[in-house]
């Protein structure tokens, strides 16, 4: 189905708008049918399992047979970060850690948020889950809500864009990014104990981090535990803060407010830990792990409004302090039982319970707190119909209750009901592979009225039926040499807050307004890849066309929300009292764009062994309605180079240069964003201490330049720009 979102004039619009104002309140009541998701998977694991798990019999080797998370496919294989890769990568956020991976970018809202985007999708477009299920925060809802993850601790990182998406739902449409926490253990140890000890120092706010875990065991049975910390002052930038020439072109009124060199009130908190158990046989793995996360940062002055905020009732804000003060606690359940049947090789399950709670705080008072409470689970087989095949087969469910309350709540409590099932298969013909896979989805979203100003407003519940499909195909000219393709069908349903959302969203300094008439978005995917490996490096080349039909996105209507007279607006005469409003849309749009590498090593250059990376990626999105006009927040097009040099003594020095061009396209109402050197600088060394200690010393610089960086993928661009140079300094101990 193809849409028009632009053919509604103002007027219709703004009808639309008002007819919310004089609808009547709904007596009923609204409450959560709640699955017993914990209970169910679990259940069927032991019966599963039978016998095989009362026979377990400790070892000194165990053969692991399997893990919880399926292997990646061969058609569109994950982007990988783990090892020294990830621990040099990792930072603040997980959108910053992931940012240099191909095609991969981050949407920064301040230093403490940061959210991946893939090929120029992010929030609801894009999954991320821990060990296969959701994060269960507020980053899918809005851009300045963080992710609860602390990247220090995390194992492994993939970005995932192929058939195997289709196990993590319509929200993994762009795609997913899937973490691996290790708080449950797959394997038994190689020691009696583990541990990993981390600690750092950023000169950029005075950050100081640190992590630890440590895991001991004994026969099957592992114990893991974790810790992390991790404080940071202002922002310390460039220049100004405030981008005063973008200012007054998307306003049409100068700013009255900046600062140089820093950004006031971005300074963050965070902290949190977790623990497992976990039972590592020969035929069953069995885990369970609780974890909690807190973490409490400030919106950049331009990101909220300042100075006495009027909302719809009376009560005045001083928006000059705000901030959000998050905490989530999840408790995790992850097993597998592997069957010695003729057709079914194992039978996994995952499962979780998630409490999420944030307020925003001006300050110190609490104006809004947002909840997202969640049951997550999921069973899995894997299967082998014949000698040349392999699958898995899902059931899929999921309970949310979101809701924001308080002075600048924009959008109603609602209970999100979906469940789901998929199928995939693939087939190996030794030179030709073969992958298929296929999910069908149910979701049901029950919003409760709202009341604000007096004045009650009703939301229609809404049902959605998404089905995605996808074909991909892998032709092996030799063993380093193969074709890939992929055609895919992905469907999303829309999300709570493209829905309902109606009022001031301060912390993005926008008045937004949902859209109740959003049909399911769904794409054509095509993605072609070509991969050849010699002994001395490789060469990658994807290249995708995404055709998507009623594409979601937030447009900006040239429109003011006055703060002080409370009313719509033509034009801006101040921008610290007046929000642009942002309507949810749909348009039919086409993504194009690639991803490429090239690998050379130099093993007897007259430096020592060094290794020197060629890479580029970009991404081109238009809506194609005869109005045309480009998708807004798109990445800009990247090249760079990579070099890495191997010196005795465990010596690597890397340095990192990437070009990112200047954004054009920007979309409608949008400043274009300028283009920006990135040479980052990385120095570390590896040794054995006494004691069987394994220590690295390293020292990283980013942003070398101290380029002023606005990303076009920010809201908030105008306002912070990234990072200015700055040097981290670190130890890292494994024993």
């Amino acid at each position: 189905m193809r849409h028009a979102g632009n053919a509604d004039s103002r007027g219709a619009f703004w009808t639309a708008v008002a007819t919310a104002h004089i609808d009547h309140p709904s007596p009923s009541t609204m409450k959560l049918r709640r699955h017993r998701l914990l209970l169910l998977p679990v259940a069927v694991l032991a019966v599963a399992s039978g016998r095989n798990a009362l026979a377990q019999v400790a070892a000194p080797e165990v053969v692991v047979r399997g893990q919880v998370v399926p292997a990646q496919t061969e058609a569109r294989p994950a982007d990988t970060l783990s090892g020294e890769d990830l621990r040099r990568q990792a930072s603040g956020t997980l959108g910053e850690t992931v940012s240099q991976m191909p095609g991969t970018h981050n949407a920064s809202f301040g230093p403490a948020v940061g959210l991946p985007v893939i090929r120029g999708m992010s929030g609801p477009r894009v999954r991320i889950a821990v060990d296969g299920l959701g994060t269960h925060d507020a980053s899918s809802l809005s851009p300045d809500h963080a992710v609860t993850l602390e990247p220090m601790i995390v194992d492994e990182v993939r970005v995932l864009r192929g058939p195997e998406t289709v196990r993590y739902g319509s929200g993994a449409i762009g795609g997913a990014v899937e973490v691996s926490d290790g708080r449950i253990v797959t394997r038994r140890l190689a020691k009696g104990v583990e541990a990993r000890v981390e600690a750092r120092y950023g000169s950029n706010g005075h950050e100081r981090a640190g992590a630890a875990r440590i895991r001991g065991g004994r026969g099957g049975l592992v114990l893991h535990a974790d810790v992390f910390r991790r404080e940071r002052g202002n922002l310390g930038i460039p220049g100004l803060a405030i981008d005063e020439a973008a200012v007054l072109q998307q306003f049409g009124a100068p700013t009255r407010r900046n600062t140089r060199e820093s950004v006031a009130n971005t300074d963050a908190q965070v902290h949190g830990g977790g623990l497992g158990l976990s039972w590592v046989g020969e035929r069953l793995h069995l885990g369970a792990s609780v974890g909690s996360i807190a973490n409490n940062y400030g919106i950049p002055p331009g990101g909220h409004s300042q100075s006495g905020t009027v909302l719809l009732d009376p009560t005045t804000i001083e928006g000059q302090n705000v901030r959000i003060d998050m905490a989530q606690t999840r408790a995790d359940v992850k097993g597998e039982v592997f069957l010695d049947l003729p057709y079914l090789s194992s039978l996994r399950l995952r499962a979780g319970t998630a409490d999420y709670r944030h307020d925003e705080l001006d300050n110190g008072r609490v104006v809004t707190t947002f909840t997202n409470r969640a049951q997550e689970a999921r069973v899995e087989t894997q299967h082998a119909l014949t000698r040349l095949s392999t699958g898995n087969f899902g059931l899929h469910l999921l309970n949310r209750d979101v809701a924001a309350m308080g002075q600048e709540a924009y959008i109603p409590r609602s209970l999100v009901d979906a469940r789901a099932a998929y199928l995939t298969e693939k087939l190996d013909f030794g030179w030709l592979g073969l992958e298929g896979a296929y999910r069908a989805e149910w979701q049901d979203v029950s919003p409760d009225p709202m009341v604000r100003g007096g004045n009650t407003f009703v939301f229609p519940a809404t049902s959605y039926r998404p089905a995605t499909w996808s074909l991909a195909a892998t032709v092996r000219f030799s063993p380093r040499t193969r074709l890939t393709g992929t055609w895919s069908r992905p469907q999303r349903a829309p999300e709570v807050t493209e829905l309902y959302s109606f009022g001031p969203h301060l912390a993005t300094r926008t008045y937004d307004v949902g859209n109740r008439n959003l049909q399911v978005e769904s794409m054509r995917r095509a993605d072609v890849g070509l991969q050849h490996e010699w002994d001395t490096g490789h060469v990658r080349v994807n290249a995708f066309r995404y055709e998507a039909d009623g594409y979601i996105y937030l447009q900006n209507r040239g429109l003011f929300y006055d703060l002080d007279r409370r009313r719509i607006i033509a034009r801006c005469v101040r921008p610290e009292r007046c929000l642009p409003v942002y309507q949810y849309d749909q348009q039919d749009a086409v993504f194009n764009g690639y991803e490429a590498e090239w690998l050379v090593r130099f093993t007897r250059s007259p430096l020592g062994p060094m290794e020197a990376l060629l890479f580029t990626d970009a991404v081109r999105a238009r809506f194609t309605n005869a109005a045309g006009g480009d998708v807004p927040r798109m990445p800009p097009r990247r090249a760079g180079v990579e070099v890495t040099h191997y010196a005795d003594a465990g010596w690597v020095t890397r340095l990192r240069w990437t070009h990112a061009m200047a954004q054009d396209n920007p979309g409608i109402n949008e400043a274009r964003s300028e283009a920006y050197d990135l040479v980052n600088l990385s120095v570390d060394r590896a040794f054995s201490a006494p004691g069987g200690v394994e220590l690295t010393l390293y020292a990283q610089a980013r942003n070398l330049l101290n380029e002023e960086i606005r990303a076009s993928t920010s809201f908030l661009r105008s306002f912070a720009p990234e990072p200015g140079r700055r040097i981290d300094l670190g130890v890292r101990a494994t024993f």
